[in-house]
C-alpha cells in the first residue's frame, strides 16, 4: 500500500526513527543475506593488567521481510549470529534480534503499529553493561522482551504530526546461566510536531517511564521541545532538549534533576561525501550494583565517503561521559574507527575496520583495545 503524502514529509525529518521507519514501509521487499567473519581484540576483557588477547569467529544470518496488504503492512527482520573464540571457549554463545510489526493503516492519515521485541546479546566483561564485572566471570549474557504500540496521525501530515506511544519492556542479564540483574520498564511517551514553512519544523517531546532495576523502583518523567530544519536540499538538522526529573518511590534518596538534549544533523556534502554529527545526554538505569540511575552524555561524529560505487572508506569518533547518581564514579569512554567496504561482485561485499578503544577514570590507570575485524557477506 503506497503512503504517499509522506513523501514531502519524510526528508524534514529523516534523522528521527518515526521517518525513517515510515519510509521503510513504502515497497514490499524480502531480503536474505549471510555473513562471515573474525575479530581480534588484544585486551579482550579490557583490563589494565594481565590483558587477554583472542580472536573471535563468527557466522550469522540476516533475514528482513515486508510484506503489503490491502490495510496494513507485516515485517518480519531476523538477525541470528552464531560465536567462537579460539581460547576463551566458555564465551561461545547465539546471539539474536527478533522484531516482528505489524502496522495498520487506519486512514490516509492514520497509522497504528504493533511491534514485539525478543533480542539476546552478550557483553564482555570490562566493557558497556558488564563494565563492573570481573573477567574472572568472562561475558553478561542480556535478553530482552518487550512490546511497543505507536499511534501516529495528522490533520494535514504535511503540516502536522502527532506520535503517542506506549511500551513495556523487561530485561534479563545472566552470568553463566545465574541471574545478574533485572530491569523493567514501562513507558509513555507524545511527539507532536508542527512544520512553520518549507524547511522548519517545531517539535515537542513529553515521556515518562516507570522503571524498576532490581526490584527498586525509579520513576523519570522528560519535557522538552526543540526544532527541525532542512536548511538545503542535503542538510538535515534537529535538536530537541529540555528538562527531565528522576524519582525514587520508597527510598530515601534525593531526586535527580537535570536537562537532557539529543542533536542529530546529516550533511550531504556533496554525491560522495556525507558528514555525520550526534549529541545527546539523558538519564537511564545504572549497571552498577551501587548505583540505580546515570547520567550518559555522548557526542559522535563520522564522515562517509562513497569512493566509487564498488568502494566505501568511513571514520567514526565518540565519546561517552557516564556520571553514577549514587555515586561519585565517573568515567569517560572514547572510541575511533575506520573502515573500508568493497563490494567486489554483485552479491559479495567485504568489511575491513580497525577499532580503538579507550577507557579513563579519575585516579586510575586508562584502559585501551585494538581490535581488528574482517568480515565477507554475500545476499541471497
Amino acid at each position: 500500500m503506497n503512503r504517499s503524502y509522506l513523501t514531502g514529509f519524510i526528508p524534514l525529518f529523516i534523522v528521527t526513527s518515526a521517518q525513517i521507519s515510515a519510509a521503510d514501509w513504502e515497497q514490499a521487499h524480502h531480503e536474505v543475506s549471510t555473513v562471515a567473519g573474525v575479530q581480534s581484540s588484544n585486551n579482550l576483557f579490557n583490563t589494565t593488567a594481565q590483558q587477554i588477547q583472542d580472536q573471535r569467529l563468527y557466522a550469522g544470518l540476516n533475514w528482513d521481510w515486508l510484506g503489503l496488504f490491502e490495510g496494513y503492512g507485516l515485517r518480519w527482520p531476523l538477525q541470528v549470529q552464531r560465536q567462537h573464540y579460539l581460547d576463551q571457549t566458555g564465551l561461545d554463545a547465539t546471539l539474536y534480534q527478533l522484531q516482528p510489526e505489524l502496522r495498520l493503516f487506519l486512514t490516509p492519515q492514520t497509522d497504528l503499529s504493533l511491534q514485539a521485541r525478543l533480542n539476546k546479546q552478550q557483553f564482555l566483561a570490562g566493557d558497556a553493561a558488564a563494565e563492573f564485572l570481573s573477567p574472572v566471570a568472562g561475558a553478561l549474557n542480556e535478553t530482552e522482551q518487550g512490546l511497543q504500540a505507536t499511534l501516529s496521525f495528522g490533520r494535514a501530515p504535511d503540516t502536522q504530526n502527532l506520535q503517542v506511544k506506549v511500551a513495556t519492556e523487561q530485561r534479563r542479564q545472566k552470568v553463566r546461566d545465574q541471574l545478574f540483574s533485572q530491569q523493567d520498564s514501562d513507558s509513555a511517551a507524545i511527539n507532536y510536531s508542527h512544520k512553520l514553512n518549507e524547511n522548519m519544523a517545531l517539535v515537542l517531546d513529553i515521556a515518562r517511564h516507570q522503571e524498576q532495576q532490581n526490584q527498586r523502583d525509579s520513576d523519570l518523567n522528560q519535557y522538552g521541545a526543540g526544532v527541525a530544519v532542512q536548511w538545503t536540499g542535503q542538510q538535515y538538522f534537529r535538536l530537541t532538549g529540555g528538562r527531565f526529573v528522576r524519582s525514587f518511590a520508597g527510598q530515601s534518596l534525593e531526586d535527580a534533576t537535570g536537562s537532557y538534549w539529543q542533536l542529530n544533523n546529516l550533511w550531504q556534502l556533496d554525491s560522495r561525501w556525507q558528514l555525520v554529527l550526534q549529541s545527546g545526554r539523558r538519564s537511564v538505569l545504572s549497571y552498577a550494583s551501587q548505583s540505580i540511575s546515570q547520567l550518559d552524555t555522548e557526542h559522535l561524529a563520522a564522515m562517509h565517503w562513497q569512493y566509487d560505487q564498488s568502494h566505501q572508506f568511513a571514520a567514526h569518533f565518540s565519546r561517552l561521559v557516564s556520571r553514577l547518581d549514587q555515586s561519585n564514579y565517573r568515567r569517560t569512554r572514547d572510541a575511533i574507527s575506520a573502515s573500508w567496504q568493497w563490494q567486489w561482485a554483485q552479491q559479495w561485499r567485504s568489511l575491513l575496520q580497525v577499532s580503538q578503544v579507550q577507557q579513563s577514570r579519575e585516579q586510575q590507570p586508562d584502559r585501551d583495545r585494538l581490535e581488528l575485524t574482517a568480515e565477507v557477506s554475500w545476499a541471497w
